[in-house]
């Protein structure tokens, strides 16, 4: 039983006057979790009636101390679900003067690391908590968010492991190890572990839907559709299930299902699901040829999708620009040595970087995993260095043992996504931001852009729900600028890195693919094998949401389906250069 359980049975007995049970009940609760306000307030009855007036007293006493503590400590938390981050922080160290190192300030301390992104702190205060009360559970499962949250996806599984042996940990932590599993590409512990959760009745529908997830992701479509209608059964309400559904494309929306989706859309008052649910229904439509209510459904979506993320531009581009020139990129670079060769595929997104991918990984001896973001955060941790400089990534202000770390910290993060093949795949579109930190820390990468269509490529994100990030793609006007900012940066990289950056052209590829595919081998310094003109026939996992296309033969169908909606697309196609 719970906590709250035994109290409340505690409680039952004492007003059945069975004072004796109660009383042998509470005492136990308070044993091991004396921090419930509720169980000294049952002893302290308990006493009463038993004539036991000092300890009566004595517990009475520690019941409004500890009632005072939690009610200061649930104000903290009210501070910290409203970011009102200084206010909580004040009062956990407060109640810490108090009780040194309890466990439930050290959870909120940790929290307030994380909400100010201070992930260091973040992670030293859950190891500490684990350390100093190793028998409180909630200890271990804030430190396997912490791990998840963090990214240490291995260590977290672990963790995980070893943890059980000591505690029992709440199914919330066993969904992050399902969910670690997925980031580390083992998807059948993931898959294992979420039929786990289904067995205990947690979350099932959702359980269904990461399921359908990974059964898309290997390729099951069949099966994932299942799985989907499984979701929609169990919870009519999720977007998410309806929209994945959508985004594949050997799915057809039955009447049913579309009636389902115009109730929903009527009644669900979350922003973010009810635009799953009008991207979804747009897809229905489009089915059906109707392509002015398809439109009108994703111009809801995405409206309501822009309302929670805004798009904000900076002037990182422009830094890029105007510092990172060829005289940098020549005197500043990093010396570590590589046993892979690698292979950087940037591009904007739906433009065709997951199949260059998927072609390239057929080979023998390359390999691939998912779209990473270690470059990414190597960014984000240089530009927030206190350093005084404008030069992005303070490049101009790293020593070489610096860069050399930052280097190593990169191959030992995708040590785990290799099987010692001598080319490993980083595909992330969001790196052609980031090519000049690529070439300095790893001057010998090699660089592939992929470009396509630019209507083509405006269309395929303006009518896409993605599941973070891209707020620039939910507004005409926003996603025009960006892809303006896309090719403008790219033209620089051309200039700072001549010959050094090799853009396959999406169309060229489906219209002259043989060619196009030998090119690409040639510049990579790799004999073209048969596999890669049958890389359709290529099994690997992949987790983009091109999962379905590139397991089929090259198709031209989606080269022009923007002209459907071309009276619509007058702001973004104005706009774009």
């Amino acid at each position: 039983m719970s906590p709250s359980e035994i109290i409340q049975h505690a409680n039952n007995l004492l007003q059945q006057n069975k004072l004796q049970q109660a009383k042998k009940i509470i005492l136990s609760l308070i044993q091991t979790a004396p921090e419930h306000h509720q169980a000294w307030q049952v002893l302290a009855q308990v006493h009463r009636q038993l004539k036991e007036q000092e300890q009566y007293q004595q517990a009475n006493k520690q019941y409004e101390m500890i009632a005072w503590f939690n009610q200061r400590l649930d104000k903290a938390n009210q501070h910290l679900l409203n970011k009102e981050l200084k206010p909580a922080e004040n009062i956990a160290h407060e109640l810490l003067k108090l009780v040194a190192n309890e466990y439930r300030v050290l959870v909120l301390l940790s929290k307030i690391a994380f909400q100010a992104n201070d992930l260091k702190t973040y992670l030293a205060i859950t190891s500490h908590n684990i350390n100093i009360n190793s028998t409180k559970s909630a200890a271990y499962d804030v430190h396997i968010e912490a791990l998840f949250n963090t990214k240490q996806y291995l260590e977290l599984i672990s963790f995980y492991n070893r943890s059980t042996k000591l505690v029992t940990l709440l199914p919330q932590s066993q969904s992050l190890l399902a969910a670690a599993y997925v980031k580390m590409m083992d998807f059948k512990n993931a898959s294992l572990n979420y039929q786990s959760l289904l067995n205990k009745n947690y979350y099932p529908a959702y359980c269904n839907l990461r399921l359908g997830n990974i059964e898309k992701i290997i390729g099951n479509n069949q099966s994932a559709i299942a799985y989907y209608c499984k979701t929609i059964k169990l919870a009519p309400h999720i977007g998410e299930a309806y929209w994945n559904l959508a985004n594949l494309k050997t799915y057809t929306f039955t009447q049913l299902n579309i009636a389902n989706l115009e109730q929903q859309i009527t009644i669900d008052s979350n922003k973010l699901n009810r635009a799953q649910l009008h991207f979804a229904l747009a897809k229905a439509y489009e089915q059906q040829s109707r392509y002015e209510d398809a439109f009108l459904q994703l111009r809801i979506s995405n409206d309501l999708q822009k309302s929670l993320t805004p798009y904000i531009t900076n002037d990182f581009n422009e830094r890029c620009k105007k510092y990172l020139t060829k005289k940098v990129a020549n005197t500043v670079h990093s010396s570590t040595e590589n046993e892979a060769q690698l292979i950087f595929i940037v591009s904007l997104p739906r433009s065709g970087s997951t199949l260059i991918e998927q072609i390239l990984a057929s080979h023998s001896h390359v390999d691939a995993s998912y779209e990473l973001s270690e470059i990414n955060s190597i960014a984000v941790e240089l530009e927030n260095l206190q350093i005084k400089s404008n030069v992005p990534y303070k490049l101009n202000s790293l020593t070489q043992d610096h860069l050399a770390k930052l280097a190593k910290r990169y191959l030992k993060f995708i040590e785990p996504f290799r099987n010692n093949k001598p080319y490993f795949i980083d595909k992330q579109p969001v790196n052609f931001q980031h090519i000049a930190l690529i070439k300095t820390l790893f001057p010998n990468a090699k660089i592939i852009d992929v470009q396509r269509d630019k209507k083509a490529t405006a269309w395929s994100l303006y009518k896409h729900s993605f599941s973070q990030g891209h707020s620039y793609s939910y507004d005409q006007e926003d996603l025009a600028h960006y892809m303006n900012e896309y090719y403008k940066l790219m033209t620089h990289w051309h200039t700072v890195y001549p010959d050094e950056i090799y853009t396959v052209n999406y169309e060229s590829l489906i219209n002259n693919f043989t060619e196009t595919v030998d090119d690409l081998f040639e510049h990579c310094d790799l004999v073209v094998e048969q596999a890669c003109y049958e890389f359709y026939n290529n099994q690997r996992p992949v987790l983009t949401p091109s999962s379905e296309q590139v397991r089929k033969p090259i198709y031209k169908e989606a080269l022009t389906d923007w002209k459907k909606y071309a009276n619509h697309l007058t702001p973004l196609l104005n706009r774009l250069n």
